[in-house]
């Protein structure tokens, strides 16, 4: 941990906000999807909706940069037609990922798992600490927590993290 970092980040009104926890391993027992979910390939325009609803930023930049110089795989979910988030995949690494409403959480991270359980022996999540579904999630499918270093610092609280996964510590 760079505590001269996290000292400059407090002296400018950078509040811890969310400690990320990072859940990795072998996923067990994973659910059968629930019916009437399908999944398609994610379109730009869906990730910057899905985010200007949770994040409270379109983030597009974000977007093109995952979908084109990272090569990460994008997936949005619906439910009977009706969206209900996008997750992003590559090798063992799942995130990020964002759902519309809490009860789409399981299903969407039971298909984010398989697929990245497809192309890696072991799946790495990374959770912000206000994201219980997520949690639960990790710990009912036989991920263990890896780590616990990394933290969101914020001026102001934003969005709902409880229906989110960071990429990882660089790229919130």
């Amino acid at each position: 941990m760079d505590q001269t970092a996290i000292a400059s980040y407090l002296k400018v009104g950078m509040l811890p906000g969310y400690q990320v926890f990072t859940f990795s391993g072998h996923p067990t027992a994973l659910p059968d999807v629930p019916s009437g979910y399908t999944v398609e390939p994610l379109s730009l325009e869906v990730a910057c909706g899905i985010d200007r609803e949770v994040r409270e930023t379109r983030r597009e930049e974000d977007h093109r940069f995952w979908l084109s110089e990272v090569k990460l795989e994008g997936r949005q979910v619906r439910h009977a037609g009706r969206l209900v988030g996008y997750y992003y995949f590559k090798g063992e690494t799942l995130g990020p990922a964002a759902w519309m409403e809490t009860k789409g959480a399981a299903a969407l991270l039971t298909l984010g798992c398989r697929e990245a359980a497809a192309q890696s022996e072991t799946v790495s999540l990374r959770v912000p600490g206000i994201n219980h579904d997520a949690i639960r999630f990790a710990l009912n499918h036989g991920l263990r927590l890896s780590g616990a270093t990394a933290h969101l610092f914020t001026s102001a609280p934003f969005g709902h993290m409880e229906r989110y996964l960071p990429s990882g510590p660089s790229l919130f």
